[in-house]
């Protein structure tokens, strides 16, 4: 098949979407497919030819036109000129469009494809109605503003000959709210892992001063990610558990109030911050394994891929019972679940992990078990299959 993807989220903006984008591109390549992406172009000094981590084989395009999102380091919203874009979707002669976002390049990618009268297949990753959403975006926080959100990311989507869901809980979002066609539930799947050796991962946790244990979040540092709610729970807990560390991976457009936040909690010490890390030397040197569990207090999560990397990396997960987390991750089984916003609740399942080594190891157990179901060659395989449904259904 001849592949064209639409994404506003790609490298070098590292997210949950860019590095699902990436994934399964990758995958389609790998099994033989011709691969073109066309994504908003980073500004002059944040380009990289090729792109890292990306298949040789793969065709990229940075639309010409795209502009800064306040606040959002190297995030950029293609504004759809379709010139550009048409010449060079006439040379890829997709038998298939697939839009990861219904703006920008999306929004391109569903024109395109019905002036060229070939089928799309759109994958709804982000609650961008939520009230958290809105504020990153500098949107007014109205109820009128998120309905009409949700109205117009149903009509993108009901173009689309078929949709995919990585969560029921957006699935049952989108057609509570008027989607006519059913979603296809599918995992944006993990990319295949090589583990470094243990001497290797020690020698890199000591050189981060971290020791015997310690907690870890991998993602955006922005204000739906609540981690404000995180560092609260962490400081009852360093309270009784004085040796306990708080590794925070990634940046974003909170990072100085999540700086004061832990000057103000007294936890300088105990919080390691390593800032932005590139996609390919996260995976390469195993930086979750900087932690012994994975944290989030996100109530905003569809199906978020630093967790799913974190699980296949065998880490127990705690997360809030919210959107599409108690989906990802069973309570009891390979993570802990706690009420939204409750720090108290949350402060109690991480002290549990640190107390007791053998529901740790039992959880860490589940997640690789879990984790397995996510693979990038399984997900591969049934994008393969939407694929050709969504061709078949459109000749």
């Amino acid at each position: 098949m001849r592949i064209c993807l639409f994404t506003d989220s790609f490298l070098p903006y590292i997210s949950g979407v860019s590095s699902a984008a990436l994934n399964q591109a990758n995958e389609m390549a790998e099994r033989g497919h011709e691969v073109t992406i066309f994504h908003p172009r980073a500004k002059k000094e944040d380009r990289t030819d090729p792109v890292p981590g990306l298949h040789p084989s793969i065709r990229s395009y940075g639309l010409p036109f795209s502009i800064p999102v306040s606040g959002v380091p190297k995030l950029r919203f293609a504004v759809p000129l379709f010139v550009f874009s048409y010449r060079r979707l006439n040379q890829a002669d997709p038998d298939v469009i697939h839009v990861h976002s219904e703006f920008g390049c999306g929004l391109e990618g569903m024109f395109l494809g019905r002036w060229k009268d070939i089928p799309v297949v759109g994958t709804f990753h982000t609650f961008f109605a939520e009230p958290e959403y809105l504020k990153q975006f500098h949107l007014p926080n109205f109820e009128w503003t998120q309905k009409a959100m949700w109205q117009y990311s149903v009509s993108f989507f009901n173009r689309c000959e078929r949709v995919i869901s990585p969560s029921r809980a957006v699935r049952d979002n989108l057609v509570k709210r008027g989607l006519k066609r059913t979603p296809t539930l599918m995992s944006n799947g993990i990319d295949r892992i090589e583990f470094r050796s243990p001497e290797a991962i020690r020698g890199f946790r000591e050189s981060m001063g971290i020791g015997d244990f310690a907690f870890i979040y991998v993602g955006r540092v922005s204000p739906e990610k609540s981690l404000d709610i995180v560092l609260r729970a962490f400081r009852r807990l360093v309270l009784k558990h004085s040796d306990v560390k708080f590794v925070i991976v990634g940046n974003g457009p909170s990072d100085e109030a999540l700086d004061r936040q832990i000057v103000d909690l007294g936890l300088s010490e105990k919080v390691v911050r390593t800032g932005r890390v590139e996609r390919d030397k996260l995976m390469a040197e195993n930086y979750p394994l900087l932690g012994d569990a994975f944290v989030t207090a996100s109530k905003t999560e569809n199906q978020p891929v630093s967790l799913l990397e974190a699980m296949a990396f065998g880490l127990p997960m705690i997360g809030p019972r919210a959107k599409g987390i108690p989906e990802l991750v069973t309570d009891g089984e390979d993570g802990i679940i706690f009420e939204p916003d409750d720090v108290g609740e949350l402060a109690k399942a991480m002290a549990r992990l640190v107390e007791n080594p053998d529901l740790r190891a039992a959880l860490s157990e589940g997640a690789l078990r879990n984790a397995s179901e996510h693979r990038i060659d399984k997900i591969g395989e049934r994008l393969e299959s939407i694929y050709k449904e969504a061709i078949d259904a459109f000749a």
